[in-house]
């Protein structure tokens, strides 16, 4: 071998060692981010978990809000309708 096919094979050799090596480093960085992202999603579904709670708690009060105004509304009316006959019947001539 002359000093050309050893400065090319030495070539070669630092090239293929830096695509390994670069290769390495970025299986080392892909698995240590895999490594945060269960902690990341606990505290994620946790924080959902918490929303979805509160929307139901939400749900139920606005649902009883409803049911007030309903009942609310039918003990208006109930109390309104005696009072046109009532009306009607002092109104008409005593004879």
């Amino acid at each position: 071998m002359n000093g050309e096919q050893v400065a090319a094979v030495s070539i070669a050799a630092i090239i293929v060692w830096g695509i390994t090596l670069s290769m390495w480093a970025q299986a080392w960085a892909a698995r240590r981010k895999d490594s945060a992202k269960p902690e990341r999603l606990q505290a994620l579904e946790g924080r959902l978990e918490r929303v979805e709670q509160a929307i139901d708690a939400v749900a139920v009060e606005v649902e009883r809000i409803g049911e007030a105004h309903r009942f609310t509304a039918k003990l208006l009316t109930e109390r309104l309708e005696p009072l046109p006959a009532a009306s009607n019947a002092s109104r008409e001539p005593n004879g």
